[in-house]
């Protein structure tokens, strides 16, 4: 889960206003602007422009314009912020789905022990025996493995703009 700068042949503002719904203003703030001369294949010369954009709703006032470019860096970071606290929670939220799904994979009563109806001494030690193999299993296998990985997710370097979720082992068994 990438999130993809904005490309475009114009520069634009550090922000601008979008739609008024009644009391509130949609604003962009535009971040990290970077212009890159590129040569298409016919030999012509185009100046891009990438960016990202991050938009805050925010009660209008008549001199918003000013009140923006006053405090210009304070309402970028916000917005940033705001943004980034957004992605942040969306991508935890999907990673909380994905192990919710993965619970019937480690759970106890979906391990598959094998335990005996009437319990003897050699009944007993094949029960010990099949226990701790199923929960070596479950504790150091596959679904463990891919558990920990979305556990994880949030301390990938650029989280959460660029998020690698894992393959589950039911992927990998599908392929």
């Amino acid at each position: 889960m990438k999130v993809k700068r904005t490309e475009s042949t114009i520069k634009p503002n550090d922000f601008e206003i979008r739609d008024r719904k009644g009391s509130l203003i949609e604003v962009a703030f535009f971040d990290d602007i970077k212009e890159e001369t590129r040569t298409s294949e016919d030999e012509t010369e185009q100046v891009m422009y990438t960016y990202y954009t991050y938009t805050l709703q925010i009660v209008y006032r008549d001199d918003i314009e000013e009140y923006i470019e006053e405090n210009l860096a304070i309402w970028k970071e916000l917005a940033k912020n705001n943004f980034i606290a957004t992605k942040a929670a969306e991508i935890r939220a999907l990673r909380d789905k994905l192990l919710a799904e993965s619970d019937s994979h480690v759970l106890l009563d979906r391990a598959g022990f094998n335990l005996p109806n009437s319990i003897s001494a050699t009944t007993m030690l094949s029960a010990v025996k099949d226990f701790f193999s199923t929960l070596k299993d479950l504790v150091n296998g596959d679904w463990a493995e891919y558990r920990q990985k979305l556990r994880d997710i949030t301390k990938q370097p650029n989280f959460p703009f660029d998020v690698d979720f894992p393959t589950s082992p039911g992927e990998e068994d599908n392929k």
